[in-house]
C-alpha cells in the first residue's frame, strides 16, 4: 500500500521533469549587445555566436554603421531589425548558413 503514494510521486516527479527538458531544448536563442556606432561586421561577428550560426558570409561590398542595444530579443527578430536599420538584407539557405548583402 505505501509503495502505490511514493510511485505516484515519482511518476509526476519525471514528467515535470521531461517537460521541463523539452521546454528549455525548444526554447529559441536571443541576443543581447549594446553598441554605439559599430562597423556592421563586429555586429553580426557578435550575433552569429549568440544565435549558433555557423555560416555567416557576408558581402565585400557591405559597409554599415549602427547603434543597438537589445536584451533578450529572439534572434530572427534582432537579425532583421539590425538587417533593416542598416539596409541590409539577407538569405537564409538552412543547416546555419546565411549570407548578407545590400538590398
Amino acid at each position: 500500500m505505501r509503495s502505490i503514494p511514493i510511485l505516484i510521486v515519482l511518476a509526476i516527479a519525471l514528467s515535470s521533469l521531461a517537460a521541463t527538458t523539452k521546454t528549455s531544448a525548444t526554447r529559441e536563442r536571443t541576443v543581447t549587445i549594446n553598441v554605439k556606432d559599430e562597423d556592421v561586421h563586429a555586429i553580426m561577428a557578435t550575433m552569429q555566436k549568440q544565435c549558433a550560426v555557423k555560416n555567416l558570409v557576408i558581402d565585400p561590398d557591405v559597409q554599415a554603421r549602427g547603434t543597438f542595444v537589445f536584451h533578450s530579443v529572439p534572434c530572427g527578430m534582432a537579425f532583421k531589425v539590425v538587417l533593416q536599420s542598416l539596409g541590409l538584407a539577407s538569405v537564409d539557405y538552412g543547416n546555419s548558413v546565411i549570407t548578407v548583402g545590400k538590398r
